[in-house]
């Protein structure tokens, strides 16, 4: 199974370890990101935006649920969905983590779709 990570389970970030040893390729999605006041980013899928991360390959039903727990899939945090992710120039069907309207918690858009780009500031 494959995974688009766009936050907190990017290489390099604080969960990216939940990941290790899996093949990771830069990859992007249509949607709007957004970074929540909690300290975690959002995907949406609504809007004409580029969102970027990473697809990871190689997951099973166990890491997947490790994962949905992680992302909070059974509160109703996030929810796993299946989409369209472009890998250069090819297009590939992986599943990813989205919330249902973030503004409510206080999230703002990330208008370059780069969660790096705010926890670098």
């Amino acid at each position: 199974m494959k995974l688009f990570v766009y936050g907190t389970l990017l290489g390099g970030a604080p969960q990216g370890a939940l990941l290790a040893g899996r093949h990771r390729a830069k990859a992007s999605v249509r949607g709007t990101l957004y970074a929540l006041p909690a300290g975690y980013p959002a995907l949406v899928l609504r809007g004409e935006g580029e969102v970027h991360g990473e697809l990871i390959e190689g997951l099973d039903a166990r890491l997947l649920a490790l994962i949905d727990q992680y992302e909070g899939v059974a509160e109703g945090l996030y929810e796993r969905v299946q989409l369209d992710v472009d890998v250069g120039l090819q297009r590939e069907r992986a599943w990813a983590y989205v919330m249902r309207a973030p503004e409510r918690r206080g999230g703002r858009e990330i208008p370059d779709g780069r969660w790096r780009s705010v926890i670098r500031r």
